[in-house]
């Protein structure tokens, strides 16, 4: 038997999940460290001594989801030789990422922090950051199909990078509103017709 006071253990991992939900369905001004500690399922306390505040624990949350981002949608962009095919798995990995029935919808990086209170505006920018982050990878990838000749030499390929990002942060915000994985596969369809008409095939 534990000694008396000795703080309950529990799994870090585990509990940064629970914690990273929270962020992603609530967003970051939504969210409190009350709904953190009750989700998270152990005295306040535990969890200070685990994480720190509330910022420490959504830039945990943050990298966490960075990194199913980095085994899901954006996998395609680097294991897909041919372009169309590697934003068509972004476009549909996205989309799936948001209305995962096991997860909340929308997207952590793209919803979760679009406005905050002066005091946290380093969340805002950190986030930002994250989806400049974004756009940079869609650039390369990009630059790399008119190199190879897969794309136009004539594409703006900043210009077609910020169309996609704002066709997955589209994505992100129909699907917190609610929108059917039918909707989203239709907007995908559309949104691949100006990639697919810059082809040099």
């Amino acid at each position: 038997m534990a000694p008396a006071g000795r703080p309950r253990t529990f799994d870090k991992q585990a509990a940064l999940q629970r914690a990273m939900y929270v962020f992603w369905d609530k967003g970051y001004e939504g969210t409190t460290m009350g709904d953190l500690i009750d989700s998270i399922g152990v005295k306040g306390p535990s969890v200070y001594a685990a994480f720190g505040n509330k910022d420490a624990i959504f830039l945990e949350a943050l990298n966490a989801y960075k990194e199913m981002i980095e085994q899901g949608p954006l996998k395609a962009l680097e294991s897909e030789t041919d372009v169309f095919v590697a934003i068509s798995k972004l476009l549909k990995e996205s989309a799936w990422l948001s209305r995962n029935p096991d997860t909340p919808n929308g997207c952590l990086i793209m919803t979760s922090a679009i406005n905050s209170t002066p005091e946290h505006s380093h969340i805002v920018e950190e986030v930002k950051s994250l989806r400049q982050q974004y756009k940079n990878l869609l650039i390369e990838r990009f630059r790399k199909a008119v190199e190879i000749g897969q794309l136009k030499s004539t594409v703006d390929v900043e210009e077609l990078a910020e169309f996609y990002l704002m066709v997955i942060n589209g994505l992100a915000m129909r699907s917190k509103d609610g929108s059917s994985m039918e909707n989203l596969k239709n907007t995908i369809d559309l949104a691949l017709i100006p990639l697919k008409m810059n082809m040099t095939l």
